[in-house]
């Protein structure tokens, strides 16, 4: 019998129009054939192979032609093949011309590929195919046209087709190509192609390529537009991306300007679980400038690793040759640097110790200066009972007696000298030949060694009364002090002991919104001793290195804290108001000096109210809701006074600060009236594909409708609050306009200057596949602009942006 050889040319055509193996997963009505399906026949497109077990098929009337060499399938036949399925009004199969044919509306499916069309025409011996009205659906999107052909293993030409990944039953966009090229799992390929948007053609591009892969690929990334006063016309992002298995990401661009010249980037990214991550970003810019012809490099770049033993390495890296290579980016950061810090750090916990070692380099681009640290390092002994010591419990008196230690290493450097040396770098001192004096380095290094050594003692007497005692030594070693002596040492001492209380009073009120009030008082009184250092006057202070140098002192402290806080309604109704109001007093005494021993008061006032719900508020009639609105208010305020000049007619008041905000939030909730039906073709083949899940995400992502507004404002003078030195407005506004236009508005104004120091302008507008986002920056005098269109579902293959920049 022939039967088997017809049936596998017929798969065969279902492989090649379906894509990847479609396979049996119904039992049969009819014949059910045995184990002997060549995996050598099998079509190219099946990208993994599978023990074959049984093709079943199934139909009302089956024919078989003994004569002709043919079979015919009538009445709703169905072939299954493992997980893959075919369904037509007919099946027919030519075994002498070794050709299959379906006729009426067919139906393929497999695992990741749905088909549909009518008529497929199939031939065994080219390996190639047609599908009249074609239209499948492929992983972020689909595509169709009047007639689909299989010419490769991977490859389907279509003439007149269209792609889309919009999922609405009428698309909102697609494009149209007189010659479109699928490469199964890769990309569609087309040429001329327009794009439609509502029925309306509004782009047209010579060609086109959409990739349509799934994850991480190797490819060329789209470049983007520019305009700005520095470089004229340019074209950005020019970059080629590179994955590196699961671990790495690389991507090597350029840039191209019309009148400064271009730029290389390097731009990595990695991670190892559990092991390290970061980044590495080098550029490199051949710049043509009214000076002549500059080489311009920056290297940045961050690491992290973590060793055995819960230790960690950390590096992060920010050099570059001038700030010329950042004078017309888009990134505000880079364009008004004025410092550049990298660094290198090891630490490493030891029982309940912690040991640090690192380095560090500052280039300051303003003074063209440059400080370092190589190297710095610490080891501190965190604060221990003295009971573990002697092995005591816990119990002992001893156990609120607490020792602790650090010691610290440090080598720093200031570099003012333009062009230095390797040497100038690490440890040469040299003097500013400007300076005829000799005193006054260019470039200058210290050496030094600190050790800190406290006790304390830390106890509650009679359940109430907090008492706190300490004693705390420190020694300094370095290469040399003011007046050249090699090597230097000093050292200073200090004591410090203090008592703190708490002092409650509550008052309970009936028939009132408030049911109570909790006022609590916290005084503070502390004593401090600090014999006389003056042996120290000579000794540098850098880097943390360094230790008291002043007469003895003896300082009485004082504070105290008040706070308040109310209750109200009363059992499951209750609602509490912690800190709702405070205020802060301190002031000291030096007793050691024989008049006006009194510093300033200080104070400072803060009102700090829990948010206040306002309920929902409805509009005409209903129509509009603004629902879980809530308002909130904070504001702080201090001063300090100078005891001595405060009188009747004149508080003193100094150094006034004080600062609001206000900010009110809730949600806008819009009615989505009639909706677009969704494309339901592929709904009843019995699964969700990636596509839906990830459009589903995207709408419950942009049903976001709460929305907010803040208003904070500051302000400083140094005697009169009403005549003030600086005052300044800060504004945000976040909310969505409609369901489908959301803004974003921030402000920094100066007002006593009158002028607005910064603003940040964006909106977006949702477009169902597609999204528009519009950005404008201003800062100081500085302004760029960027306008980008994007696919949701493909934001990196289909993507329009431009953006603009301007220095006054």
């Amino acid at each position: 019998m022939r039967i088997l050889p017809g049936l596998i040319v017929f798969v065969l055509a279902v492989l090649l129009l379906g894509t990847p193996c479609l396979a049996a997963q119904t039992s049969a009505e009819g014949l059910v054939l045995p184990d002997s399906l060549s995996l050598a026949t099998a079509d190219s497109l099946q990208t993994a192979t599978t023990p074959i077990d049984s093709l079943f098929y199934t139909a009302g009337r089956i024919y078989y032609d003994y004569q002709k060499n043919l079979i015919r399938l009538y009445d709703q036949p169905v072939v299954n093949y493992q997980d893959s399925e075919i369904q037509a009004d007919s099946l027919y199969v030519d075994l002498d011309k070794e050709r299959a044919y379906s006729f009426g509306p067919t139906r393929m499916r497999d695992a990741d590929q749905l088909l549909l069309g009518s008529d497929v025409r199939y031939d065994v011996n080219t390996q190639t195919g047609l599908l009249v009205n074609g239209f499948s659906m492929v992983e972020k999107g689909y595509y169709g046209g009047k007639e689909l052909r299989k010419t490769g293993s991977n490859i389907y030409d279509i003439d007149g087709g269209s792609f889309t990944n919009c999922d609405l039953e009428e698309p909102s966009f697609w494009f149209w190509s007189r010659q479109l090229r699928i490469y199964r799992s890769d990309k569609i390929v087309g040429k001329p192609v327009i794009g439609y948007v509502n029925h309306f053609p509004v782009f047209y591009f010579p060609f086109i390529t959409v990739p349509i892969k799934r994850g991480r690929y190797p490819g060329f990334l789209i470049p983007s537009p520019d305009y700005n006063n520095i470089d004229g016309i340019s074209i950005r992002d020019i970059a080629y991306y590179y994955p590196y298995k699961d671990y790495a990401d690389f991507t090597l661009g350029f840039d191209l300007m019309e009148k400064t010249g271009w730029k290389a980037k390097f731009d990595s990214e990695y991670i190892k679980r559990y092991a390290f991550k970061g980044n590495l970003n080098a550029s490199f810019q051949h710049g043509i400038g009214s000076t002549g012809v500059n080489n311009d490099w920056a290297i940045q770049g961050r690491h992290h690793q973590d060793l055995p033993e819960r230790a960690s390495l950390d590096a992060n890296l920010n050099f570059i040759s001038n700030k010329r290579i950042w004078q017309s980016s888009g990134d505000l950061d880079q364009s008004l640097a004025q410092r550049l810090s990298s660094n290198l750090s090891y630490s490493k916990p030891l029982g309940s110790s912690y040991f640090s070692a690192g380095s560090s380099f500052t280039q300051d681009l303003v003074n063209d200066t440059a400080s370092l640290s190589l190297p710095s390092a610490s080891f501190s002994l965190s604060s221990r009972p003295v009971s573990e010591l002697f092995g005591l419990s816990s119990d002992s008196w001893l156990s609120n007696l607490n020792y602790r230690y650090s010691t610290s290493l440090e080598h720093t450097g200031l570099i003012k000298e333009k062009k230095y040396s390797l040497g100038d770098l690490i440890w040469n001192n040299s003097y500013d030949p400007a300076d005829t004096t000799g005193t006054t380095f260019i470039n200058e290094h210290h050496l030094g060694m600190r050790h800190n050594f406290g006790l304390g003692l830390n106890y509650k007497l009679m359940g109430w009364l907090n008492l706190s005692h300490g004693l705390e030594a420190s020694e300094v070693w370095m290469d040399r002090d003011k007046i050249s002596n090699k090597p230097a040492r000093g050292a200073d001492f200090s004591a410090n002991s203090s008592i703190r209380f708490n002092l409650y009073g509550i008052r309970n009120f009936a028939n009132l919104p408030i049911s109570s009030i909790r006022h609590t008082l916290s005084p503070t009184l502390g004593v401090s001793f600090q014999p006389d250092s003056q042996n120290n006057r000579d000794l540098y202070s850098f880097g943390g290195i360094g230790v008291r140098s002043g007469n003895k002192a003896a300082n009485l402290n004082f504070s105290l804290d008040n706070k308040w806080q109310i209750k109200t309604g009363s059992g499951e109704n209750a609602k509490k108001m912690n800190d709702l109001l405070s205020w802060r007093s301190s002031a000291s005494a030096n007793l050691y000096k024989s008049n006006k021993r009194f510093s300033k008061l200080s104070h400072s006032l803060g009102l700090k109210p829990e948010g206040l719900s306002l309920g929902d508020l409805k509009l005409n009639n209903g129509k509009f809701n603004l629902g879980g609105l809530r308002l909130a208010y904070a504001a702080q305020y201090s001063f300090s006074q100078d005891p001595y000049q405060v009188g009747w007619q004149s508080l003193n008041l100094h150094n006034q600060y004080f600062s609001q905000s206000l900010a009110l939030g809730g949600s806008a909730p819009y009615q989505a009236y009639y909706q677009a039906p969704k494309n339901r073709l592929f709904d009843n083949f019995g699964q969700q594909d990636s596509l839906s899940v990830i459009s589903e995400m995207i709408e419950q992502n942009a049903s976001d409708s709460n929305w907010s507004f803040s208003l904070t404002h500051d302000l400083y003078s140094p005697k009169d609050i009403f005549k003030a030195q600086n005052s300044n407005l800060r504004m945000a506004l976040n909310c969505r306009i409609t369901t489908n236009w959301s803004m974003n508005y921030s402000n920094y104004y100066d007002l006593k200057k009158g002028k607005s120091l910064a603003q940040s302008f964006a909106i977006s507008r949702d477009l169902h596949c597609w999204k528009m986002d519009i950005s404008i920056n201003y800062r100081n005098d500085y302004w760029d602009y960027r306008i980008v269109l994007f696919n949701k579902l493909l934001p990196d293959a289909l993507r329009l942006q431009t953006r603009g920049s301007k220095r006054y």
